[in-house]
């Protein structure tokens, strides 16, 4: 409910209560106004809302379409009061009518709006001003600018330069790469940019990440920087790299002072917790670079050697080999189904959760319930229980890439692994005073599988509902949080967005999610550091980097065998 009523303060919120109210009025005073004789009056009524919509529709145009079209539609409503009847009956079923419509739209326009209450369209300005209205706009509505210490005067004086120059030259590219540049410095999974031009989007992944060495790099648990998915018959290859070379240096710097210098600017990827970014620094470094990088390696011998690299292409399967390398450490089995359980073997049962969505209603009802969702908790244990008769002694819970929904439909689980009332999360808002809670939901007390042993695998991939449900997972005594990285590190609430040129979108959350502290729930502060405490874990090393990164061996799940071997043992 406390967000209905922020969608309703927002500027398209009361152009939707201002549109209803207006139609249902004309609805009832067209009849009077009739009777008078003041058809006229009528007519004129019946089309401004069509002005209306036309003006709007030249601010946010067709790329809001799909959002305001219920708007648009209720503006269309009164013109079937144009349409003269002399029988009462067709009257009132004019007005009813129209009513009904007008409120109907309302309704789907409002829930619509939760997840994009705040919409704004730049992308019809110069580059310039379209970037200085976005830093703006997200001073004043991005949620966690304090929390985050976001530093917007830094921000306009270290890009605003690029922005003019790639403005001057009309370059789409550069353009796009400051802006993802620009959101790289909120370390927020929840701030990101979205390319709907295709072959720009293609243009500038060739550009930055398709800088292709022949091979790609990973720290082992040891601290060693080996090299992994060599390509066959590249320099490095031919120089004695193999998959497991110790990599000593890259273009005379030390291999750990190199990875520690660049920033993982990855599109669709953001880096709240700073250990998931140090963790996959050895992968971008590896297609960092010009043409040709030197690389000083340990060879077989244990001699240092050098080689020099020359970019390729080397035409294989995945569009760039950090892409290969980044999925074999942090994907899941992504065949299955969200809620797919089953045996993986005699004793240890595995339940899939992708995504923290059921039904949107009935979801949406569980949020205005405090987060109480019984139905859910009855579904979860009916799959435990179909478990348990095949002989389960204990569990896996797969949340890997998990991208979010509700924080209810992992409460619903959790309750069957507590048996106390516990606090889930909060909503509210920030003011000079500091943060305020308005409403809060709960994990309410089941308890039937409090004494279940159970794993619950995580990945940097899991993200807002999904570090959700790591949290309140993690919080609980019988359950043990494993993975080769922590969790994403985020949890507000989507719902801004700011359309700019060059066909970039980025969206950011304005909605708070709170602790029952009063403070942002899960996301990292300006320090970076991780706010859900992992377990174990899965160490990666020189025995299993060929599982991970072999290019012809078929993939298999690390984490999930480590996981089953835990259990077991």
């Amino acid at each position: 409910m406390y967000f209905l009523c922020l969608v309703l303060k927002t500027v398209n919120g009361f152009i939707s209560v201002g549109m209803t109210l207006y139609v249902i009025s004309v609805a009832i005073i067209s009849h009077i106004l009739s009777k008078k004789n003041k058809y006229f009056v009528v007519k004129i009524l019946s089309v401004i809302p069509i002005v209306f919509a036309v003006v709007h529709f030249a601010i946010y145009r067709l790329i809001l379409l799909d959002h305001f079209w219920p708007l648009y539609v209720m503006s269309f409503i009164p013109l079937i009061f144009l349409f003269e009847g002399k029988k009462l009956s067709w009257k009132v079923l004019r007005t009813v009518v129209a009513s009904v419509l007008a409120f109907c739209l309302f309704v789907y326009f409002t829930v619509d709006s939760i997840g994009r209450p705040m919409v704004h369209n730049y992308s019809n300005l110069s580059y310039t001003k379209s970037f200085e209205l976005m830093l703006d706009t997200l001073e004043e509505e991005y949620c966690l600018n304090s929390w985050k210490d976001i530093d917007y005067e830094y921000l306009h004086n270290r890009y605003y330069p690029r922005v003019e120059e790639a403005e001057h030259n009309s370059d789409k590219e550069e353009f796009l790469s400051v802006i993802y540049e620009v959101i790289h410095e909120f370390h927020d999974s929840h701030v990101n940019v979205r390319c709907r031009d295709n072959s720009l989007f293609k243009e500038y992944l060739k550009n930055h990440l398709g800088y292709d060495y022949g091979f790609s790099m990973i720290r082992l648990d040891d601290g060693n920087i080996v090299a992994v998915a060599v390509e066959p018959d590249s320099d490095v290859a031919n120089a004695g790299i193999h998959d497991g070379t110790i990599i000593l240096a890259w273009d005379s710097q030390e291999i750990n002072e190199a990875c520690d210098a660049v920033e993982c600017i990855v599109p669709s990827y953001q880096f709240p917790v700073k250990e998931n970014e140090d963790f996959i620094r050895p992968l971008y470094l590896a297609c960092t670079g010009g043409e040709y990088v030197d690389i000083t390696f340990l060879n077989d011998s244990g001699e240092e050697q050098k080689v020099t690299a020359h970019k390729d292409t080397y035409n294989w399967q995945y569009p760039y080999r950090f892409f290969f390398a980044y999925y074999g450490v942090n994907r899941s089995i992504l065949d299955y189904d969200n809620f797919d359980h089953f045996m993986l073997d005699d004793q240890c049962g595995y339940l899939r959760i992708s995504a923290e969505s059921v039904d949107v209603i009935k979801d949406n009802i569980a949020c205005l319930n405090e987060g109480y969702y019984p139905e859910l908790t009855e579904m979860y244990a009916s799959y435990i229980q179909d478990l348990k008769n095949q002989g389960m002694e204990y569990l896996i819970v797969d949340i890997r890439d998990n991208c979010g929904g509700y924080d209810c439909v992992a409460g619903a689980l959790v309750s069957l692994f507590t048996d106390e009332k516990e606090h889930m999360v909060s909503f509210g808002y920030e003011d000079d005073d500091g943060y305020h809670i308005c409403e809060s939901q709960y994990i309410f007390p089941d308890g039937r599988y409090k004494d279940l042993p159970v794993v619950a695998l995580v990945n940097s991939g899991c993200v807002s509902a999904g570090d959700g449900m790591a949290k309140f997972l993690g919080d609980c005594d019988n359950v043990t949080l494993m993975g080769f990285t922590v969790s994403s590190g985020v949890n507000q609430n989507d719902g801004g967005y700011v359309y700019m040129p060059a066909d970039i979108c980025i969206a950011y959350p304005v909605f708070l999610s709170l602790s029952e502290d009063g403070i942002p729930l899960i996301d990292t502060d300006a320090s970076r550091e991780n706010n859900i405490p992992i377990d174990v874990y899965v160490p990666i090393t020189s025995e299993n980097i060929d599982d991970l990164f072999s290019l012809e061996e078929e993939y298999k799940d690390v984490e999930l065998e480590y996981a089953i071997q835990y259990l077991e043992n």
